[in-house]
């Protein structure tokens, strides 16, 4: 974390004339997190993105009209579920002793989240916990498209986690799409005049083909270079399912990634009714054992060579998270149910002791 910017959020308390930092809530490469309170304790947080004309090569006035008009749109889907919410803003030039700025801060408040990668970070995500986070990134981009909002960058780095545990999309205020990162975009951005409707859809198969692909991006290899299999997929190569998703699952992935608009989904409705309509009955052997690198890091960590018994695959409830508690909790099932059948021919015993003591005593 920068020690610069602590510094300068020092200043800038009370934040909005009432709330100061309590403490640091997470960091990836779009900005920061505080976790925010008041004096009467109510919390809140703030996520701090930074603009400098010297790395953009821009002035500084154009960069902030810009995200100023972008969270000014943003706004309108405050407290709407799996979208982070942007409920107020100010921006804070950097101050340059004698000179004009060059750089800001934009702050903008918003709820409590932590980033994706706190939870990557840890390993894999369980299939059940990638499934669920298809569904809420779904959700929440059919709530913005509905309201006239589109995201342009959608990717991991984008994706927080609220206190719930819902999976909510961000749309970073400092996005241009002139210069906007090509790993997640569709073919089409390259040039002027595209749907971006349809290219969220394409952004938001993406994310999800690396996901369910063991963390590598479409014709990327194991030990291979993110940014050839980018610019390889963006020339036009085909690539093939990924690999660690069942069948139907595949088919919805590849129906938001073909490469020409006109042949993906409709609309966000559509993909969100079609996704409702996949079951979710097991655990594909084929994800737990496509696991090669962090969805959230650029850089894929070499899979351990690794030999996997061929199993079935294991049965659990539709929307019921797969946790490495489930054999403890079948132990103790099958623990009760021995302790019932016990007791039941205990029961028996003494009903019967008590059946003889009345015909042979009772008389």
């Amino acid at each position: 974390m920068d020690n610069g910017l602590e510094r300068r959020m020092s200043n800038y308390e009370p934040l909005w004339n009432e709330w100061y930092i309590d403490s640091f809530a997470g960091e990836n490469p779009t900005g920061v997190m505080y976790r925010l309170k008041d004096k009467n304790g109510r919390k809140s947080a703030v996520r701090v993105l930074t603009v400098d004309s010297r790395v953009s090569k821009r002035p500084l006035s154009e960069l902030t009209s810009a995200a100023i008009g972008r969270i000014n749109d943003k706004m309108r889907l405050a407290g709407e579920a799996f979208i982070v919410s942007a409920r107020n803003f100010t921006v804070k030039n950097h101050e340059n002793i004698g000179s004009a700025p060059v750089a800001a801060d934009i702050l903008v408040q918003t709820d409590e989240y932590e980033p994706l990668s706190a939870i990557t970070a840890k390993g894999q995500l369980p299939y059940m916990t990638a499934r669920k986070l298809a569904d809420n990134i779904c959700r929440g981009l059919r709530t913005a498209h509905k309201a006239g909002f589109t995201f342009g960058d959608i990717c991991p780095e984008n994706i927080w986690v609220d206190s719930e545990g819902h999976f909510c999309l961000d749309a970073p205020c400092t996005f241009d799409p002139k210069r906007a990162d090509p790993t997640y975009a569709a073919p089409e951005t390259q040039t002027e005049g595209f749907d971006p409707y349809k290219a969220d859809i394409y952004s938001y198969g993406l994310v999800l083909y690396r996901i369910f692909n063991g963390g590598l991006l479409p014709l990327q290899q194991p030990d291979g270079d993110p940014a050839e299999a980018v610019r390889a997929r963006m020339n036009g190569a085909a690539f093939d399912p990924p690999r660690g998703a069942p069948p139907e699952l595949q088919r919805f992935i590849m129906q938001c990634c073909m490469a020409h608009p006109e042949t993906r989904y409709e609309s966000m409705d559509e993909v969100y009714r079609v996704l409702r309509q996949l079951t979710v009955d097991h655990v594909p052997t084929e994800y737990e054992e496509c696991n090669f690198c962090d969805i959230c890091t650029p850089t894929p960590r070499p899979k351990k060579q690794t030999v996997h018994p061929v199993s079935q695959p294991k049965e659990v409830q539709p929307n019921q998270p797969q946790t490495e508690e489930q054999p403890r909790e079948i132990r103790e099932s099958k623990g009760m149910k021995l302790y019932v059948m016990v007791l039941l021919y205990i029961l028996l015993f003494a009903g019967v002791g008590f059946l003889l003591f009345s015909i042979f005593f009772l008389k």
